[in-house]
Formats: structure tokens, sequence, C-alpha cells
């Protein structure tokens, strides 16, 4: 299984979130995958949920289920929790790939900054961000910021916000929106075509 972490230093950022957008949007894929709770201030959502949860809060059993990951298809998608540098550390080293949601603010910006020069192969991406044309336009130099900054680590596609993803933090997700799902697809696919060019021969 490709391992993926979902990390950073900031809380509010969406890694919770995120990673439920990606185990759903695999889901509806058919794609094999695991949602993996690290976090020991959040509890396991797990009813209602097309995929599974597992809770690994405690340490030992965390190590467990990432040797497990080495066999078989499909991803194992680890929330991390926030304000645990030396912990994604150590989850980034294992990780396959390593996501940092980033919020439209400067203090995204500089505590994302600050987690990709210790997490030097993380990835940013956007998460949360306006659709709005005029919000756009606003936010749009923390992007040149970080593009400049950290060229080819920020993932083009920003997540979009959308109020109804707070479906997904319920403690039972029954049937998520239209909305929730396209937008949950569309990371996943966002993710699968990274991943797959990552493994594809030079040309």
């Amino acid at each position: 299984m490709k391992l993926i972490a979902v990390l950073g230093t900031k809380g509010g950022a969406g890694k919770t979130s995120l990673a439920h957008l990606l185990c759903l949007g695999a889901s509806l894929r058919n794609h094999p995958i695991a949602y993996v709770l690290t976090d020991p201030s959040r509890q396991l959502r797990a009813e209602g949920r097309p995929y599974p949860t597992l809770d690994a809060r405690r340490p030992e059993t965390l190590a467990g289920l990432v040797e497990a990951a080495k066999t078989g298809d499909g991803w194992m998608i680890i929330d991390g929790g926030g304000n645990r540098p030396a912990f994604d550390q150590e989850l980034h080293q294992l990780a396959d790939v390593t996501l940092l949601p980033m919020r439209a603010s400067a203090e995204d910006l500089d505590t994302v900054a600050a987690d990709l020069r210790t997490l030097q192969k993380a990835l940013i991406w956007p998460y949360a961000w306006p659709t709005n044309p005029l919000a756009k336009k606003a936010v749009s130099p923390f992007l040149d910021a970080m593009n400049t900054t950290f060229p080819g680590r920020v993932i083009a596609n920003p997540v979009p916000f959308v109020q109804s993803c707070h479906e997904l933090l319920l403690p039972v997700l029954d049937s998520p929106s239209t909305t929730v799902r396209n937008v949950a697809r569309a990371v996943y696919y966002e993710l699968d075509e990274r991943l797959t060019s990552d493994r594809s021969p030079p040309g």
C-alpha cells in the first residue's frame, strides 16, 4: 500500500477533512483505502463511512499498521495531529507522500513554510480555497509566494472551499452530499495522477 501522511504543525488547517475527502474519493472509485486516526485529541468517526477507519492513537498500533502497509494494494491515509513536529518528522520519513494542507491566511503561510523546511519531501495542498473570482485574486499572493520559495512543491489545483465538507467530521456519515462527493472525486484524481506520474518511467 502507498502510505500517505496528512501532516502539519498548525491546527485547523484541514488535515482531518482532507484525509476523509481522499478516503471518500478513493472509495467512490473502488480503490482500496483505509483511514488511520493518530490524533489523541480526536475521536474515531467510523459509523456510516464507506471505507475502513482505524484507531492508531497508540504508537504501537500505528507501528503495526505502517508495517502492514508494506504489502497489499491501495492507500493508507494517516491523519496526523497539530503541533507534533517530532511525530511528523518520523512519519514523513516512512510515508510515500506527505501532504500539508494550507488555508489562505498569513499564519498558515508562515507555519507551512516552516514545515516544508523540515519535511523536505512534503507537498503543500491549498485547502478550503476561495472560489469567488475576487477572493481568489485576493489570496493569489499566498500561492505565488509558496511557488517562488518552494518550486514544484505546491499542488496546482487547490481543494475548493465547500461548506458541506463539515459532514465529514460528523459522528455519523450517512450520505455525503453531491457537492462533497464531487470534491472527493477531484482530490482522489489529483493525488492518483501525481502518484501515477511518479511511477512512470522517464520518456
